[in-house]
């Protein structure tokens, strides 16, 4: 008898459901469309006008030897036509410190809340694969759950260090090359992480007859992992602008004209902007969240 209440209670916890995944909010897609195109905005208003009614100052002649140059003064000479230039004209930094302020605010809370319920389906989903014995979507599943507080992080660090390029521009170049990196740095990695991730494989994308039988949280997740896919589709154009950018700044090394120097402005704006495009897709999680959400009110 007491073997017969052992095997009942076994049964019983194997049965019991995961529990269900975060709420999404209501709110979420739409601020962080509101921001994502408030940051495009202003980065596109700062730079054009700066391109089309800057006063341009002479280069330094010691730029034309650069070569013999400390780093410092090395770096300072490839500062035309790049946005941090155009942020010292006229009140761009204050616009750019306003701005980006409420950006950052926005984009940190909204995407805490996104991973937050991925971290949420991926726990019940593991359950319910766990009972179904499926050990490869079981360690792509902790593979994934081991990458999000590690991108997660990196994209926290980023949001905030942009602030940063305010206070410490071009005027204080050690600061701003520093925030600078740091920034950058951060938000490729976290991009390069989260693309990276084998959601797919969690969720057993490839295998289409198993879609009819899921529902609630592995269903919601499986439909991620589909967004997921399309991302990773695309995802390699902000890889090639950030190979383009050294690239072009070697040009301009060694073709020190007019032109290799717009190229490497307009690359510099470029890997800006897809850090947005990149930031602005994830509100289809936020908005299928939301969707979620009305179809189990519960």
């Amino acid at each position: 008898m007491a073997d017969d209440g052992i095997q009942s209670s076994s049964a019983a916890l194997i049965k019991k459901p995961a529990s269900k995944p975060l709420r999404g909010s209501a709110w979420n897609g739409r601020c962080r469309l509101l921001a994502c195109t408030a940051n495009i905005f202003m980065i596109m208003g700062i730079y054009l006008e700066y391109l089309w009614a800057a006063e341009w100052d002479k280069i330094p002649s010691h730029c034309e030897d650069r070569k013999q140059l400390p780093w410092l003064d090395f770096v300072n000479c490839y500062h035309r036509y790049t946005f941090s230039h155009s942020m010292l004209r006229g009140q761009n930094v204050f616009v750019f410190g306003v701005v980006g302020m409420f950006v950052s605010v926005c984009y940190v809370l909204v995407e805490l809340n996104r991973v937050r319920h991925l971290h949420s389906l991926l726990k019940c989903h593991l359950v319910s694969i766990g009972t179904a014995d499926k050990q490869d979507q079981s360690q792509a599943v902790s593979r994934v759950l081991q990458i999000l507080p590690v991108y997660s992080f990196l994209m926290t660090v980023a949001f905030i260090a942009v602030l940063l390029l305010a206070p410490f521009h071009l005027d204080r170049p050690v600061g701003h090359y520093a925030a600078t990196g740091v920034t950058a740095g951060s938000m490729f990695m976290g991009i390069c992480m989260y693309v990276s991730m084998p959601l797919g494989k969690a969720v057993g994308l490839s295998h289409t007859e198993e879609a009819v039988e899921l529902t609630g949280p592995s269903l919601q997740l499986r439909l991620w992992a589909q967004r997921h896919q399309l991302l990773r589709n695309w995802s390699g154009i902000i890889v090639a602008v950030h190979i383009a950018l050294p690239a072009l700044a070697t040009l301009h090394h060694f073709a020190w004209i007019d032109v290799t120097g717009r190229l490497f402005g307009a690359a510099e704006v470029l890997a800006i902007l897809s850090y947005q495009f990149f930031v602005g897709y994830l509100a289809s999680d936020d908005f299928a969240m939301q969707g979620a959400d009305l179809q189990d009110p519960m």
